[in-house]
């Protein structure tokens, strides 16, 4: 239940209603500038993300460019990280981020009335990780907070987490996926992944 929440919840920072910001270094213009490439998008021309494969290029190309994948792959997988091999660690990072391709992409078309206040970047100064504060505004509901954190390893500011009224997208996957390399190893999980994304892709 809280993953599909979650997922849906993601997909809102991708339809912010915060103006265009012209500084992409700055972490919360990321999360703002991201957001208003695809909501203009999807108004321009929803008729077309209606097929699913448009729409996932859409956020393979505005979305993704803006997440640490790998940080976040070895944030989910936690310690079974560092006992991976180069080439298990690849095919995780590869199948984890088609999944959260579809899961994230399918969540998009939810979105309807809802709206994303930017409240605060919270970091230390000279610090290379960033908390961006926002919260979502529902017309049939209460406030959700949502926060995003931000990673700068390479002089761009990208996604790695996005914690959801205080729960870690990172940290309710590695709760799972431990579980499953407990009992089925590494492979087993990437076993696992690769079959789910089949099954969805078909």
């Amino acid at each position: 239940m809280i993953k599909r929440l979650m997922t849906a919840l993601m997909a809102l920072w991708l339809v912010g209603v915060a103006p265009l910001a012209p500084a992409a270094e700055d972490p919360t213009a990321v999360v703002r500038d991201t957001a208003e490439k695809v909501l203009n998008s999807l108004r321009t021309d929803r008729a077309r993300y209606q097929d699913d494969q448009a729409l996932f290029q859409l956020v393979r190309d505005v979305v993704f460019p803006r997440i640490d994948q790998e940080r976040t792959a070895q944030w989910v997988l936690g310690a079974n990280w560092r006992t991976a091999t180069p080439a298990q660690r690849e095919q995780f990072i590869n199948e984890f981020s088609d999944l959260l391709l579809r899961t994230y992409g399918t969540a998009l078309r939810q979105y309807d009335s809802e709206k994303l206040n930017y409240l605060s970047t919270q970091a230390a100064a000279g610090a290379d990780r960033v908390t961006v504060r926002t919260e979502i505004i529902r017309p049939d509901g209460p406030k959700v907070s949502v926060d995003y954190l931000l990673t700068n390893r390479s002089g761009e500011w990208k996604v790695y987490d996005i914690i959801i009224e205080n729960v870690s997208m990172v940290v309710t996957y590695r709760s799972e996926y431990a579980a499953i390399i407990k009992r089925d190893g590494m492979d087993g999980l990437l076993k696992q992944l690769a079959d789910r994304n089949r099954s969805l892709n078909s």
